[in-house]
């Protein structure tokens, strides 16, 4: 089973129908015995960094998490679920992330107009965007998408730990594929 983590950021009705239509078993939940007997955790999110670790500490759930990934469980971040990864985000207020993933999370610096929102190519195909704030470009980018002058990490992996700047449960077959593989094995 695939626990969702609910801690009031994000749109957790898509991402759970995107896995029932891929066939996998996956709740909406915070309990930590449950979060710790998970396949694979993901954590959605749509909303501000700073909102997103005041709401995980307030829950309980930060060490929950940390012995998750130190046992190996596959952990998946979405949007703001993947910059909360990172060591720091500075949307609005310095907040300390997760620390997953090495780097920060800040304004996208672009030419272009934010956020950044709409369907965006990456070497698999268009996945849908929106958001204002990124990632550095660390070496745990493995697919990244260009928005007016700047390139952005799409896709970072390290370990047991996955982020998509992006919508997979919104990004039709494309995002249903980066998913059913990230599924897989669990």
């Amino acid at each position: 089973m695939i626990a969702v983590i609910d801690y009031n950021v994000g749109n957790v009705s898509s991402v759970l129908n995107m896995c029932r239509r891929l066939g996998v078993t996956a709740e909406l939940m915070r309990q930590s015995d449950k979060i710790r007997r998970a396949s694979g955790i993901i954590l959605p999110g749509v909303g501000s960094f700073h909102v997103a670790m005041r709401n995980l500490t307030e829950f309980g759930l930060i060490d929950i998490l940390n012995d998750c990934k130190a046992k190996g469980t596959k952990i998946l971040g979405i949007c703001l679920g993947m910059q909360i990864l990172f060591e720091k985000g500075f949307e609005g207020v310095e907040t300390a992330g997760l620390g997953y993933l090495k780097g920060n999370v800040d304004l996208i610096k672009t030419t272009a107009k934010l956020p950044h929102m709409g369907w965006n190519n990456i070497s698999v195909g268009d996945v849908y965007f929106v958001h204002s704030y990124m990632a550095d470009f660390t070496d745990d980018c493995i697919e990244f998408a260009e928005y007016g002058n700047v390139k952005i990490p799409a896709i970072v992996q390290k370990d047991n730990v996955m982020g998509c700047q992006f919508h997979p449960e919104k990004s039709g077959k494309v995002g249903e594929e980066i998913l059913r593989k990230w599924m897989a094995n669990l």
